[in-house]
């Protein structure tokens, strides 16, 4: 006699789950903090901002963010030419995100964010 084991439907993927996966790594969060504050920011600004990311993590990052939508990329035609980084309007509707997890930091955990 052989045993018909039934499949189980698959679990509808939690709502949060698409938007951890893209803010949920390492420094996407403050990167997004970060450029809230700024029209754009240039490459080594946002490095100097972050402190101690490494280039080629804050490369991984901000061309992720692009691919999703969240951050611009705009090639400076300047002398010399370079490139800055702004949110988009879907990044910049991560503010109250954004504000939110900065004043539960400041409640819950260590109040450096302010």
């Amino acid at each position: 006699m052989s045993l018909q084991i039934e499949p189980r439907p698959a679990l509808p993927l939690c709502p949060i789950e698409p938007a951890a996966h893209i803010i949920g790594q390492k420094w996407t969060l403050q990167i997004v903090y970060f450029l809230l504050d700024s029209p754009s920011m240039r490459f080594c600004e946002l490095q100097d901002r972050l402190g101690g990311v490494n280039p080629s993590t804050l490369s991984s990052r901000l061309k992720m963010l692009e691919e999703e939508g969240i951050v611009r990329r705009t090639q400076i035609s300047a002398i010399p030419p370079h490139v800055e980084y702004s949110l988009t309007e879907m990044g910049r509707s991560l503010e109250e995100v954004i504000r939110a997890v900065t004043q539960w930091s400041n409640t819950w955990l260590c109040g450096c964010c302010s």
